[in-house]
C-alpha cells in the first residue's frame, strides 16, 4: 500500500470531518433562528455527514493495514464497508427530511430572517463544491471508495443547499409552501444519492467484475511478456478497491518446468504492476504447436 496514498487519504478525510462539523453548527443555529425547514433539513443532512467523515477515516486507517494472519488478503473491502454505511445514511436522512417536508407542507410553516438562512446556504455550497473535487480529486488518485462516497455526498449537498436557497428565496417573497416543497426534492435527491452510493459499495463487497476494458487491458499486459503463447479464462473480482485476477497461461509444453515457471512469475509481476490490481494468480496450460484462442487485440 502506498504510503503517500494512505496519508493523503488521512488528510482529506480530517479536512471533511471539520468542514462538516462547522457547516452542522451553523445550519442549526441559523435553522432554528428562522425557522426555516429546508436549512434545518440541510443541517441535518450536515450531521450524517460528520458521522460519514467519521466512519471514513476509520475504514482508510483499517484498510492500510497489512495483511495479517487473519486477512491474508489484507483489508481493502474496510473502505467498500465505510461506502456501504455511508450510503444507509445518506438514504436514511433523506427519508426523515421527506417526513418532515410533507408536515410542514401540509400544517404550514414560517420562515423568519430568510437572508440570514441564505447566506448561509451560499457558504455551504461554496465549502461542499470545494470538498467535493478536493474528495473526488483523491479518491481518484488513490482509489478510495470511502472518498470517492464523500464526494457524491459532498456534490448532492451542493445541490440540496442550492435547492434549500431556492426555498427560503420564495418563503420570504411570498411563496411559504416553496420551502417544505424545496424540502422535499432535497430529500428525493438525498435518498436516490444514497441508493446509487449503496449499489457501487454492494458490488465491490459481492466481488462485482470490472470492466470488459480492465480485462482485455490484463490480457494485453499478459502478451507482453516473452514466452506467453496465449491466455484464456481471465477471471477477476473487486477485492474492495483492488482487483484480484485469476488467469490462464498457455506456454510451450517443450519447455522446461523451471522456464515455465518464470514465464508465469513475469506474467504476474506485469499484471500486478497495474495500479488497479492488487494480486494475481497464475495457472500454467501446456500447448504444442501455435495457440489460436486467446484475448489478444
Amino acid at each position: 500500500m502506498n504510503q503517500e496514498n494512505e496519508k493523503e487519504k488521512k488528510v482529506v478525510s480530517i479536512v471533511n470531518l471539520a468542514g462538516n462539523i462547522f457547516l452542522f453548527l451553523i445550519k442549526i443555529f441559523i435553522g432554528m433562528l428562522t425557522l426555516s425547514v429546508a436549512l434545518i433539513a440541510d443541517s441535518l443532512n450536515s450531521l450524517t455527514d460528520i458521522f460519514s467523515s467519521l466512519v471514513a477515516f476509520i475504514a482508510v486507517k483499517i484498510s492500510g493495514k497489512k495483511p495479517d494472519e487473519d486477512h491474508p488478503f489484507g483489508h481493502e473491502r474496510a473502505e467498500s464497508i465505510a461506502g456501504l454505511i455511508i450510503g444507509v445514511l445518506i438514504v436514511v436522512i433523506g427519508f426523515e427530511i421527506l417526513k418532515e417536508g410533507i408536515m410542514k407542507l401540509l400544517f404550514g410553516n414560517e420562515v423568519r430572517f430568510g437572508f440570514i438562512a441564505i447566506v448561509v446556504l451560499l457558504i455551504t455550497i461554496g465549502l461542499k463544491l470545494f470538498l467535493a473535487y478536493y474528495n473526488k480529486r483523491i479518491a481518484g488518485k488513490t482509489k478510495s471508495m470511502a472518498l470517492d462516497a464523500l464526494s457524491r455526498d459532498a456534490f448532492a449537498d451542493v445541490v440540496t443547499a442550492l435547492t434549500a436557497a431556492i426555498g427560503v428565496f420564495g418563503a420570504i417573497n411570498g411563496f411559504p409552501f416553496l420551502d417544505p416543497l424545496m424540502a422535499l426534492v432535497i430529500s428525493v435527491y438525498i435518498m436516490w444519492n444514497g441508493i446509487k452510493t449503496i449499489l457501487i459499495n454492494t458490488g465491490q463487497l459481492m466481488g462485482k467484475a470490472p470492466p470488459k476494458e480492465l480485462i482485455q487491458r490484463i490480457s494485453n499486459k499478459a502478451f507482453e511478456v516473452k514466452g506467453v503463447k496465449g491466455v484464456h479464462d481471465i477471471k477477476a473480482q473487486y477485492l474492495g478497491v483492488l482487483v484480484q485476477v485469476e488467469i490462464h497461461v498457455v506456454v510451450d509444453e517443450t519447455i522446461s518446468i523451471q522456464k515455465a515457471h518464470l514465464i508465469g512469475k513475469n506474467v504476474q509481476y506485469s499484471i500486478e504492476s497495474m495500479e488497479e490490481i492488487d494480486r494475481v494468480f497464475i495457472h500454467l496450460d501446456p500447448f504444442k504447436g501455435n495457440y489460436f484462442w486467446d484475448n489478444k487485440k
